[in-house]
């Protein structure tokens, strides 16, 4: 397997696949401007027009003696194997070109480039490895969770400026050493100038020092616990290696020759490790993260951020896009290259000092939501790239994945709203909407939302859903596709409640669904039936909810899990009731389908990789096929604009480019794209990718599983499916709450199936009420 492009997924047993005051808890982005005096000066991202194409695959970048920037890439042309190029910036659009055969001689489609860089020594440094199929690897993890690596080929060699190339001897890399120490997944590679050899591996907290000559291990130095090839905090310069502390908010360097400490500068905000670093000949720190770029001074105190991310690619680090190489080529330049997640492109950025550019924003646009959305920064930096003059204040009250009460702050928003306040584009997800549109808080966006269908840009089904009495006040910028995948007569077992009661009735002792816990399943079956559990009026029938319930009891006596029970206790249920990151159909079944074909499985498709998990099943089991329960889609980012907004043509235009090819063809783990034409390039990007591994998951103490994207032909079944969506469920959060309160009553032995089911009766009365 190709591990630098994998993605693992490690279980504990079980699989887990300033809008007001005092409430929004989004760190303000830029703060008022009505009284900001206009300044001049800045820095200014400019994208490089490199001669390489899309095909071509990053390998990597440095600056040459002259400072020079040069770009090495990976193409394989037909007929001719594998070509490795150099591109040399002359100028601003000019570039040298080069093949590299030295390059092409030592790898063929079988061998994986992990590093190509320029040591401080001058010379180049290549590191490879050969792919090995997973099954074939015997890669596990132990039963604390740590990856255990089996030996893996890899080599390292030295290209003199001479022409010559050569093997370079490292003893971590040896088989047999691998062998007796476990196997070795690098995670960075430096040289520096006396030839010294400075390697970090996976899941590691050191960098380990080796003679450039000998290849023997010299030093181990402390450095920080490196998680993601995201992380770009350790630089050589000279014979100075600096990296991020253990303490992760401060920077050490070492001599390389003597292995001792000398110097340490405190930074701030390098808390999670993602970023880069770059070190300059005269002591000063760059750091690169999605924030910007940021300057310390060796053995000082203070910071100054220099360049603001958030207008640019380096902001969209945080979302679809990952830095591969951060360069400073002088005091007021700097180099960043970055790559494309899914599509797996790669782009170069050049950052320089423009004393004329204004600062000064004509304009503010307010955007608001419960939840910390990835999508929603993406769009808002796209905004702000394209209107300088606009000032984007994007506030959420709480953090992707942070547990807490989102009814904290809707009765402020709430409040403010009916006073006509309020930002100007709110994102609804988990907000009141009805009682939204019957107050006339919500702008009608009928007319916007009718000329996206006719235009087919969006999804029909996934836009008329959402309307209401024929008028749409709401519209998603993504959705879930919840699907079942087993056999056809595993699958028809969950159509309703009565299969599930006729099919336990009919086959006791036999497993409808994979492991799960009670509550869970009492809420897959919840949102499974739904609309088929309300009356006429809206209510729930207390008949129906008491018969789901014992239902799931009896499900759940046959697939009982300790471990599910454990997850759904600590993790599962506090997403679901405290955020919009999990739905009832996450991850039942899953990996256990991959071995047992006599239940079914249950997910919800919200990207690639999941997508790519649940066709990876269906080709280990053929007779396997997959299905969308009832036309289902999970509507999520559902985007609206305040009636009393005074920006409503400003907030048109940002939904627009939440709704752009740009904004949707990335993959933010938030949904599916509702933008037809970027739906459709999942397929090209999985066609790409197809072939090589990607992910890996597996149960603690047990063996892993490999897989990646699927093929065309596999994937555009799944595709049409969610392009044949019609009705939204949307589970308010009050019902949720309340539901999965009843259950935990009843399940927990304090009352009976009819007591939860009159007492979620009795709330929803009072909810409906006010």
């Amino acid at each position: 397997m190709k591990w630098k492009k994998m993605t693992a997924l490690f279980l504990c047993g079980a699989m887990t696949a300033g809008l007001f005051a005092g409430c929004a808890k989004g760190e303000e982005k830029k703060g008022e401007n009505k009284d900001k005096k206009e300044v001049r000066g800045g820095y200014v991202e400019e994208e490089l027009k490199g001669p390489w194409g899309e095909e071509e695959i990053y390998l990597g970048s440095f600056l040459n003696k002259e400072k020079q920037l040069s770009v090495y890439t990976q193409k394989e042309q037909e007929g001719e194997g594998i070509k490795v190029y150099s591109y040399t910036q002359q100028g601003k659009d000019d570039w040298k070109k080069q093949e590299e055969t030295w390059v092409e001689e030592r790898i063929d489609a079988d061998t994986y480039v992990n590093y190509l860089l320029q040591g401080e020594d001058q010379n180049l440094y290549l590191m490879t490895n050969d792919v090995v199929e997973m099954d074939e690897s015997g890669m596990t993890t132990s039963e604390d969770g740590e990856v255990i690596l089996p030996p893996q080929p890899t080599y390292l060699y030295r290209h003199t400026s001479e022409g010559e190339t050569q093997e370079v001897p490292v003893e971590s890399l040896d088989l047999e050493y691998q062998e007796q120490h476990g196997g070795f997944m690098p995670y960075y590679l430096g040289v520096a100038e006396n030839g010294t050899i400075a390697l970090v591996e996976a899941i590691s907290s050191n960098i380990v020092l080796y003679d450039g000559a000998t290849g023997k291990e010299t030093y181990t130095l402390p450095s920080h616990q490196i998680l993601t090839n995201s992380d770009g905090m350790i630089c050589l310069s000279g014979n100075t290696v600096t990296t991020l502390g253990q303490d992760q908010k401060s920077l050490v360097s070492y001599d390389v020759t003597t292995g001792e400490e000398t110097s340490h500068t405190k930074v701030e905000g390098a808390e999670s490790g993602f970023g880069f670093l770059d070190v300059t000949e005269d002591g000063t720190y760059y750091i690169a993260s999605d924030k910007g770029i940021s300057v310390y001074k060796e053995n000082g105190s203070i910071g100054e951020q220099i360049y603001d991310g958030s207008r640019g690619s380096m902001g969209e680090t945080a979302g679809s896009l990952t830095i591969k190489n951060f360069l400073a080529a002088g005091e007021q330049e700097f180099y960043g290259v970055y790559e494309s997640y899914p599509a797996n492109t790669f782009s170069v950025c050049r950052y320089y000092y423009d004393k004329h550019m204004s600062t000064k924003t004509e304009k503010t646009l307010s955007v608001y939501g419960l939840y910390e959305s990835g999508m929603a920064e993406a769009a808002v930096r796209a905004f702000e790239k394209k209107h300088p003059e606009v000032d984007v204040d994007y506030q959420y009250a709480m953090k992707r994945e942070e547990e807490g009460n989102p009814e904290d702050y809707i009765d402020a928003l709430n409040t403010s709203l009916l006073n006509q306040e309020g930002a100007d584009v709110l994102f609804l997800d988990d907000l009141p909407v009805d009682s939204y549109i019957e107050k006339g808080i919500l702008e009608d966006l009928t007319a916007f939302a009718d000329q996206k269908v006719k235009e087919q840009t969006l999804v029909s089904g996934v836009a008329e859903g959402m309307k209401k009495d024929g008028k749409l006040y709401e519209l998603p910028a993504t959705f879930r596709l919840p699907v079942f995948y087993g056999t056809e007569e595993a699958i028809a077992r969950l159509d309703s409640l009565e299969s599930v009661k006729q099919f336990l009735k009919a086959h006791p002792g036999e497993k409808i669904v994979g492991a799960a816990a009670y509550e869970q399943i009492a809420y897959l079956l919840f949102a499974v039936n739904y609309e088929q559990l309300k009356k006429e009026d809206g209510t729930f029938s207390q008949e129906k909810i008491a018969e789901l319930l014992e239902l799931s009891r009896q499900l759940i006596d046959e697939s009982q899990s300790e471990d599910m029970e454990m997850q759904w206790g600590t993790y599962f249920k506090n997403r679901i009731v405290s955020g919009n990151t999990m739905s009832p159909f996450s991850g039942i079944g899953m990996m256990e389908l991959y071995e047992d074909t006599s239940f079914t499985g249950v997910d919800d498709l919200y990207g690639l990789a999941q997508i790519s998990l649940i066709c990876d099943v269906l080709e280990t089991q053929p007779g396997l096929s997959i299905r969308n329960p009832h036309q289902l889609y999970l509507p999520g980012n559902r985007m609206g604009i305040n009636a009393s907004s005074k920006e409503k043509e400003l907030a048109e235009e940002f939904m627009e480019i939440m709704l752009s090819d740009e904004i949707q063809q990335q993959d933010f783990v938030e949904g599916l794209p509702v933008r037809t034409e970027s739906l459709e390039k999942l397929a090209d990007i999985a066609e790409k990718g197809a072939g090589e591994e990607m992910f890996s998951i597996g149960f603690t103490g047990g063996e892993m599983h490999s897989y990646g994207y699927p093929t065309r032909e596999q994937i555009t079944p799944v595709l049409e499916m969610a392009k044949e969506v019609k009705t939204p469920l949307v589970i308010e959060l009050s019902v949720r709450k309340t539901f999965l309160e009843c259950a935990e009553q009843y399940f927990g032995g304090t009352i009976s199936a009819e007591e939860a089911a009159k007492t979620l009766g009795e709330k929803m009365d009072i909810y409906l009420s006010e």
